[in-house]
């Protein structure tokens, strides 16, 4: 049992410094949902259950612009398919019937899935929810305080709060490109970044992440 907590704790420790940026992410999140015309608690509940930054601005941004909810909600879909890489290497590490992998499953982001990865392509289960949870958390935490607090637009450009989520990815692809232990995932990394650096300079974000997937599909299917 005290095993046990020392790995949630341990999980949950090496998520807060990722925490502290999510937290200023989920801020950017909330300016943009109130200012969309959204109320605290429905940008509070679209991200406690959403949980993904990126699909959530895009359905935002597509409602706000006039769209409706079926082109909110492909636009966020798209920008989740990197998740269907990410659940299929992290499956064997859930417990239980379909159920309750569903519900953990929900508690899978890149920076609790680089969290959860050991050197040999294994997951931690307990590291995952741990630092899941804590990420949760600095995430709905954050969309509140930007959706009831005085920070506005104008704020989060001025403290740069709009260029958190290219910092955590680049933090979460660093370890990949420099481990001697993971010397076959070296290469897929740098191509899938220069494809989406490529990509998203040509306004083609959207193509950068599917590229992507596919480029871990491939890799993923060749080192089984």
């Amino acid at each position: 049992m005290a095993g046990r907590r020392a790995a949630y704790g341990a999980g949950a420790r090496a998520a807060l410094p990722f925490t502290v940026a999510v937290f200023a992410f989920g801020i950017s999140f909330g300016v943009l949902a109130k200012g969309s015309g959204f109320s605290a608690l429905a940008a509070t509940t679209l991200s406690g259950l959403v949980f993904v930054g990126s699909s959530q601005f895009a359905a935002v941004s597509v409602l706000a612009s006039g769209g409706g909810w079926v082109a909110a909600a492909l636009a966020g879909t798209l920008l989740n398919l990197r998740y269907l890489v990410m659940g299929f290497a992290i499956l064997p590490a859930l417990r239980g019937g379909r159920a309750r992998r569903a519900v953990e499953s929900q508690l899978v982001i890149e920076e609790s899935w680089a969290i959860a990865s050991d050197a040999d392509g294994r997951f931690d289960r307990v590291r995952l929810l741990s630092s899941g949870a804590v990420l949760w958390l600095g995430w709905v935490a954050g969309t509140v305080a930007g959706a009831l607090g005085p920070i506005t637009a104008v704020h989060v450009t001025r403290y740069g709060l709009d260029v958190v989520s290219p910092v955590l990815f680049f933090l979460l692809l660093a370890p990949h490109t420099g481990s001697a232990g993971r010397r076959g995932r070296r290469p897929v990394a740098l191509v899938a970044a220069a494809g989406a650096l490529l990509l998203t300079g040509a306004g083609l974000p959207d193509a950068a992440i599917a590229v992507a997937c596919l480029l871990a599909l491939v890799a993923t299917w060749r080192a089984r």
